[in-house]
């Protein structure tokens, strides 16, 4: 492991503040990288640990610290469907609606158009505002 040259001596570490005394390359030198932040023993032996690199650790170490906080820890449900206590809850006025989009793409309608015609029949979009091609289109996407 590389350790702090007599030029940075002195430095903190990045990551908790404490006295650093190696430098971590950021791009691993085999790639090409040159650009090295301070660590201290502890926080370098952290970010080269195995268990610690995995996706679905990071994942799941992620998700329970969103539930702490009482954020949200699902996707956003797609349109026809609902989250109802953890469980996805089919919503039969949107599943209509999806059946006439169905249709009057079968029909030879344009995204635009269909969106068109159900913004003026005044349907939402999940954040409330009228309906565009584009929410269309991810509805069809997802299908």
């Amino acid at each position: 492991m590389p350790e702090l040259g007599k030029k940075r001596k002195g430095l903190v570490c990045f990551e908790c503040g404490i006295q650093a005394t190696q430098a971590h390359h950021v791009v691993p030198r085999i790639l090409g990288g040159t650009k090295t932040v301070n660590l201290c023993a502890p926080c370098h032996s952290k970010v080269h640990s195995p268990h610690l690199l995995r996706t679905s650790e990071l994942t799941k170490i992620g998700i329970q610290k969103r539930r702490e906080k009482g954020l949200r820890t699902q996707p956003t449900p797609s349109f026809g469907t609902k989250h109802v206590n953890g469980v996805v809850k089919i919503v039969k006025k949107e599943q209509k609606i999806i059946r006439q989009m169905i249709a009057m793409k079968e029909q030879g309608f344009s995204l635009r158009r269909i969106a068109d015609h159900f913004a003026k029949k005044g349907l939402k979009n999940r954040n409330g505002k009228p309906m565009t091609h584009g929410n269309v289109y991810y509805i069809f996407r997802r299908l």
